[in-house]
């Protein structure tokens, strides 16, 4: 009869941590058949356990082996590839993450998947979170954010109306006549202002439903014009779009500022607070839409808007002195707006004829 010779152990230089206290102290693991042992420095055995009851970490390239025993102590050892290999060959193949990490075809497909998530994440995931966040927010907290932005803006950029108040008058109550058929439930409220340079031909609201209309504007446009602009205007209110881009594009230090009163961080972000009324693609086409049915229940066309846009391109090829390609913006090219509006004129053109 042959008797077979134990196997000779593996043996790897290791961490052991009791469970107890967090002291580390140098071990020696050995691997032999389907057996561990953890010895001490002086020989000491510390563990014995069946491999099949150690839980193990997955073995990667640059990571120590973590093995946790049954009696609540881990081991950590150094040499994880040795280890691997040692415990590969005793039963413990390589987890299915371990063998994914040494493809580089699943790093560069993972870092792909990860820029893809990251571009759906920017442009699908934080315009819906700001939308939430924006219908989430209590009124009086918006009205008091747009009452300091304007405060603020009052300071830096505009000053008092020129307008007599009989003109602004006939303005405000033409407007509230078309909004209360429009959007009765939508709150508003009409602020004149003046400003200099070519950017006093203009319109903007403020979050909690302040709508500024510019001296520029006024002067610029006729009443149908007017009536035009202030219902794009208030298509932004209603869709919330100003607070859904303050959320979205300056973030939570502008808005606390804002609503709790450090002014002068609010002062410091003034140009970012600007910028985001500039705003994107779908809330321009959503409040260009709203503008339309908004001449439409005053027994108006889209017309007078349109010729409203003719004169906004036109100042902007002199502001520009040059056009970039529509598609490096995400604002709306102002060309294209009008002619997609001139198509519903069309389209209800049409739809009107016997």
């Amino acid at each position: 009869m042959t008797v077979l010779a134990p196997p000779v152990p593996v043996l790897f230089e290791a961490t052991w941590f009791d469970g107890v206290s967090a002291v580390a102290h140098p071990v020696l693991v050995g691997l032999s058949g389907r057996t561990l042992t953890v010895r001490d420095g002086h020989g000491r055995l510390l563990a014995r356990e069946a491999l099949a009851r150690v839980r193990m970490s997955d073995p990667y390239r640059h990571a120590p082996r973590l093995l946790a025993l049954p009696g609540g102590a881990t081991v950590e050892i150094a040499d994880s590839a040795a280890f691997s290999r040692a415990a590969g060959r005793y039963g413990r193949p390589r987890g299915i993450a371990a063998r994914i990490e040494r493809q580089p075809w699943f790093g560069v497909g993972g870092l792909f998947l990860v820029i893809a998530m990251a571009i759906l994440a920017y442009t699908h995931g934080i315009p819906l979170l700001a939308k939430v966040i924006a219908h989430a927010l209590p009124q009086s907290i918006e009205r008091k954010a747009g009452d300091e932005l304007l405060r603020t803006l009052e300071g830096r950029q505009f000053g008092p109306t020129k307008l007599d108040e009989d003109r602004r008058r006939a303005i405000e109550a033409r407007f509230a006549e078309a909004a209360r058929r429009v959007a009765p439930d939508v709150a508003w409220r009409l602020e004149f202002r003046q400003a200099p340079g070519p950017g006093s031909v203009n319109a903007f609201a403020l979050p909690g439903g302040t709508i500024v209309l510019l001296d520029g504007l006024v002067e610029k446009a006729d009443d149908d014009q007017l009536l035009a602009v202030l219902g794009h205007e208030l298509g932004h209110v209603a869709g919330r779009h100003v607070m859904r881009n303050i959320v979205q594009a300056v973030g939570v230090g502008l808005f606390a500022g804002l609503v709790w009163g450090d002014f002068a961080g609010v002062a410091a972000n003034v140009p970012a607070a600007l910028a985001v009324l500039d705003y994107s693609r779908d809330f321009e086409i959503e409040a260009d839409d709203f503008a339309a049915r908004f001449l439409e229940a005053s027994g108006l066309t889209v017309e007078p808007y349109l010729r409203f846009l003719d004169v906004i391109a036109s100042l902007e090829g002199k502001r520009m002195g040059f056009e970039l390609p529509e598609f490096t913006s995400t604002h709306p090219d102002t060309r294209w707006r009008a002619e997609r509006l001139r198509k519903r004129l069309e389209t209800s053109g049409e739809a009107r004829r016997p």
